[in-house]
């Protein structure tokens, strides 16, 4: 009988201890999906480890199968996001990779839901204004949008200070390959780098440039497919709209400082567009409970320090110590964001019809 009792006890000192994970386990049966960009926490040397670390840990702490659902594009997901609520089976329960863009896009639908992350304090200062001050998104990861080129074919003097009107020059417009804006995160933001650019600081109408180089630069349809464009030099692209860390990349994998990375500069000032990646509550998730923990857990400092290498972003936790190698990438201190002459709402209001002005112009 004591024995009997001991284990009685026992048992239910277990039950108790876990209940939350095995309330949250059970929450609707399935699988917690996750919807993010292709490459997603894949740059660095163990990309399996890596995913391991993140949703191997998570499922293995809550008892659930975690599934994630990669697109080649940030408003691809968005876009599959926005067609299954208006059909009324969402599957989704977090997205990953929003920026202040998109997350504009997706409030405006309604397919996302506020919720302020317990961890909320440990973010760094500046991001959430700049991607949601509602808390529709917390803050993953950062970075500002830059012109990576090659050193070996590409003069550094010359991207030293650069300007947009440089590619009106059209040997340098021919190196040039950028996102469409209509599927990848990476093209809006550079779009919006160059419109708040034209409009608000120059004074210009922003479609002086696309008119004036799209006949020499290439357009792909994500930033996965310009970088291997870039990478491999096809028809002679030695420039890639990307990410001011990138050349820490080259270093840390290749010790080599052959990628260089720009921003434009206009009377000294060096400008770029701070791009803000958010992780977001799904509106009417199949598992809100769970959805809020994978939230939690990727602001977590365990998730946070295997962003520089391995989504090579900065972590938007600022618990989280940068490692050597960003010594070479452009850091976001040493320009300033465009974002800033623009309000958010600013940007809703304008979204549709600039993508649309846009596709008319490339189209055109």
């Amino acid at each position: 009988m004591r024995i009997i009792l001991v284990l009685i006890f026992a048992a239910t000192l277990v039950t108790v201890q876990f209940a939350p994970l095995l309330a949250l386990a059970g929450e609707g049966g399935g699988s917690l999906v996750v919807y993010t960009y292709e490459g997603f926490m894949k740059w660095g040397k163990e990309p399996k480890k890596t995913w391991d670390k993140i949703f191997g840990t998570f499922e293995r702490r809550y008892g659930v199968k975690v599934e994630v659902r990669e697109f080649p594009g940030m408003r691809e997901a968005l876009l599959a996001l926005i067609a299954e609520a208006r059909r009324g089976a969402v599957k989704a329960d977090v997205i990953i990779g929003l920026t202040p863009i998109l997350l504009g896009e997706a409030k405006e639908y309604g397919v996302v839901e506020k919720y302020k992350p317990r961890r909320a304090n440990e973010v760094k200062e500046g991001l959430v204004e700049l991607l949601d001050p509602e808390w529709y998104a917390s803050p993953f990861d950062y970075s500002i949008i830059a012109f990576v080129y090659d050193k070996k074919h590409v003069s550094e003097e010359l991207m030293a200070h650069l300007s947009f009107e440089s590619f009106y020059n059209e040997s340098l417009a021919r190196m040039l390959v950028v996102e469409n804006p209509l599927k990848s995160s990476v093209g809006v933001s550079f779009l919006y780098w160059q419109y708040v650019t034209f409009e608000r600081l120059l004074g210009k109408d922003w479609k002086e440039w696309w008119l004036k180089v799209k006949e020499y630069i290439k357009v792909a349809g994500s930033w996965g497919e310009a970088y291997d464009i870039f990478l491999k030099g096809l028809e002679g692209r030695h420039i890639v709209v990307s990410y001011g860390t990138d050349p820490a990349y080259s270093y840390y994998f290749y010790n080599s400082t052959r990628l260089g990375a720009s921003v434009v500069e206009y009377d000294g000032a060096k400008y770029s567009w701070l791009q803000v990646e958010g992780v977001a509550l799904v509106k009417g998730a199949p598992h809100p409970k769970l959805a809020k923990e994978m939230i939690e857990w990727l602001l977590s400092p365990e998730v946070q320090s295997l962003i520089p290498v391995n989504n090579w972003m900065y972590p938007a936790s600022k618990l989280v110590k940068l490692p050597p190698c960003y010594a070479y990438a452009l850091s976001p201190e040493e320009v300033k964001p465009v974002n800033g002459l623009v309000s958010l709402g600013e940007l809703a209001e304008v979204r549709k019809t600039l993508l649309e002005s846009w596709l008319e112009l490339i189209g055109g």
